[in-house]
């Protein structure tokens, strides 16, 4: 019988000694090596609390917008901040002022607009967010401001009806508190979500 060489059975108990220490590693800590898989869009839609963001989304034909593999932080307004938002501006946007909205009655242009006044690029922990203000530049490029602390991260427009952002004047006629992240760094693979409690008006 031939028996392996020296260097080949200490390799076979180094393999083994990894092999054995994987096992042993706590599940936490293998779990927390695993990237999430999931598209932005694709966590948006396992979520229930974004499915009026993402009909924006739809309406606008940004999907694939938020399947793209270019790292970016999304402001997603909750079902719930939809309450406070002007229903008549809305109903422009999507064509539904009237009963029988279609698809090509949506003001994609606009609509647009008001969703990429949610996106900045490149993926902004909550961490990252906090201290005195500081303005991002959105992907519709106007700008919008941020303070955080412990508590609370808030972001609002610094500058309604003056910022060039393709919408109009949207961001001085609607009365809006700054928006508040109530649940943040909702990891996905090409980016991170912050869920916010109002629609942030360019």
């Amino acid at each position: 019988m031939i028996r392996p060489s020296m260097p080949r059975r200490g390799f076979m108990m180094i393999g083994g000694l990894a092999a054995a220490g994987s096992l042993a590693a706590p599940g936490v800590l293998r779990a927390q090596s695993v990237p999430p898989t999931a598209t932005l869009a694709d966590t948006m839609a396992a979520d229930s609390r974004f499915s009026r963001f993402l009909d924006l989304i739809t309406r606008a034909g940004m999907v694939e917008d938020f399947r793209s593999a270019q790292p970016l932080t999304v402001f997603a307004p909750t079902d719930a901040a939809f309450a406070g938002a002007p229903a008549n501006l809305l109903q422009q946007l999507l064509g539904t002022s009237s009963a029988g909205g279609s698809q090509e009655s949506v003001d994609r242009q606009r609509l647009g607009a008001l969703i990429n006044y949610h996106i900045v690029p490149g993926a902004f922990r909550a961490s990252e967010l906090m201290g005195t203000e500081r303005r991002l530049r959105t992907r519709n490029g106007a700008d919008i401001s941020i303070t955080g602390t412990a508590e609370s991260v808030q972001i609002s427009n610094p500058a309604p009806a003056q910022q060039i952002a393709g919408f109009g004047a949207a961001g001085a006629n609607v009365n809006s508190q700054p928006a508040r992240v109530v649940s943040p760094n909702i990891v996905a693979s090409n980016g991170v979500i912050h869920a916010v409690d109002q629609l942030m008006w360019p």
